[in-house]
């Protein structure tokens, strides 16, 4: 127990608040390599001092020493970038110097293959062209082993039996091989806990997304219904008071006819007064069930995933006509600049009726400040069996720090005022997804925002398949 406490600790001398996963990894993967090579280290100077060689056993043994103070550096500093360096300098360095000092390539038994490891450690650099700086400096180390090898021997420094190369062949080779194994076998193990837990963290995001996803969806159709209550609201009291009218008016003529008082012109002015306020009660009472039928086939529209045969100029008059209150409260003109021809899809309505009310509350929560005079202008055109609709603004525009990524979920300018950052990535992923589209932010007008979307005028019939299991909200 007190050996895992103890690794644990070691692995994470580098560690800092705030580090991700895989930075910690990088950490523990340097030290494991420094610790693993300070013990070969160890070994190999003990087997020279045994054999009466204390000037190279030094080497191995002072690449322990170095390792431990400059962990003990990055204990205390956190430098890991300069420690990282260091130390896989030590560990490319140490075995060609050591492998010089015993007298070379065929002498030392291939010492030089220990800095096999110096590369895996070059493996925690972020930077692809650091890690193969390293390798070729490997490589170039062996080569000038080969090359130094005769001349080496020649100077006699040590003289190695035949027998004792061949050992330091089998050390080296196993003890690398076993090294390599180790390191690798541990971190291929962390890897799959670190992936299993990505998997599990992604399927909770995933579950999280979609519950935030169909809030702003019923908070879109809140604030639909809300408009249109209000939009209701108006026509029907103006019905009511026609209504009041036909009462008052039918009570003052049955008061005259039991008074045997009715005169022709009292009759002609009751038959003036109940036109009138028959006409205001039937044109308010048709207003009401205009909106609520509109009403009714946006929010069918919205909760149904099923192609439908529309004109799309008259579809947006239609959802726009439920979305007149909000934009009233927001004192927000809307002009329409829509197609002289008629555009004839065959879409996914619903997908459309919910990018158009997205856009809309955009627009309208973002794009203005209050006192401006407000205006949002939405174009249809046709092009190549597709159509193009515009929702422009002449509100404050988009910065291009925000402009480069806001289709993106999360991504809200209006954060502390209740924004998700979810509508326009819902809207991008009904487009793109859904409709077989395109959306893009126009940054070139003069003044505002200006969304331009491309989607086709027919689209096919998706697979059951696709459209029982592809989730097309999904972020």
């Amino acid at each position: 127990m007190w050996r895992k406490k103890f690794i644990i600790a070691l692995s994470s001398i580098a560690d800092k608040p705030g580090d991700t996963a895989e930075e910690k990894r990088q950490h523990s993967f340097l030290i494991y390599i420094g610790v693993l090579m300070s013990l070969g280290g160890l070994a190999w100077g003990s087997i020279a001092l045994y054999s009466g060689l204390p000037f190279q056993a030094m080497i191995p043994i002072g690449y322990g020493v170095v390792t431990f103070f400059n962990f003990l550096y990055l204990y205390i500093t956190k430098d890991f970038q300069r420690a990282q360096g260091l130390q896989i300098f030590l560990s490319l360095m140490l075995p060609f110097l050591f492998q010089l000092s015993l007298g070379g390539f065929v002498s030392s038994g291939a010492q030089i293959i220990w800095s096999i490891i110096a590369i895996l450690g070059a493996f925690t650099f972020k930077q692809n062209r650091s890690i193969i700086v390293w390798f070729v400096l490997y490589l170039v180390l062996v080569a000038l082993s080969g090359l130094l090898d005769k001349p080496i021997q020649s100077l006699n420094l040590v003289e190695v039996p035949e027998y004792i190369s061949i050992l330091f062949f089998t050390i080296n080779i196993s003890a690398v091989s076993f090294i390599i194994f180790t390191l690798f076998y541990y971190f291929v193990g962390s890897e799959r806990k670190y992936r299993d837990s990505l998997e599990v963290n992604l399927e909770n995001l995933k579950i999280a997304q979609n519950q935030l996803v169909e809030a702003e969806k019923m908070s879109a159709l809140g604030g639909l219904v809300a408009g249109v209550a209000h939009e209701v609201n108006t026509p029907l009291g103006i019905s009511i008071t026609a209504a009041s009218i036909f009462k008052h008016k039918i009570e003052e003529l049955e008061k005259s006819i039991k008074a045997n008082s009715l005169s022709k012109v009292e009759l002609d002015e009751f038959v003036v007064d109940i036109k009138d306020a028959d006409e205001i009660l039937m044109k308010n009472l048709d207003r009401a069930a205009l909106l609520v039928k509109n009403f009714k086939k946006i929010s069918v529209d919205q909760s149904s995933e099923k192609l439908g045969e529309f004109e799309l100029n008259s579809y947006l008059e239609e959802i726009v006509s439920t979305f007149n209150s909000e934009l009233r409260h927001h004192d927000v003109t809307l002009e329409f600049q829509l197609s002289k021809e008629p555009i004839r899809m065959h879409s996914y309505p619903g997908a459309i009726s919910q990018i158009i009310i997205n856009l809309l509350q955009n627009a309208v929560f973002h794009a203005f400040e209050e006192g401006e005079d407000a205006k949002i202008i939405l174009k249809t055109e046709i092009a190549n069996s597709h159509a193009i609709i515009s929702c422009v603004d002449n509100g404050k525009g988009v910065s291009k720090e925000v402009a480069s990524k806001i289709f993106e979920p999360f991504v809200t300018t209006k954060r502390n005022n209740g924004g998700t950052g979810l509508g326009l990535n819902i809207t991008y992923n009904l487009v793109t997804q859904h409709l077989g589209g395109t959306i893009h932010l126009d940054t070139k007008v003069a003044q505002g925002a200006s969304f331009v979307l491309n989607i086709p005028c027919s689209i096919r019939q998706k697979n059951s398949s696709d459209s029982e299991h592809k989730q097309v909200y999904e972020i």
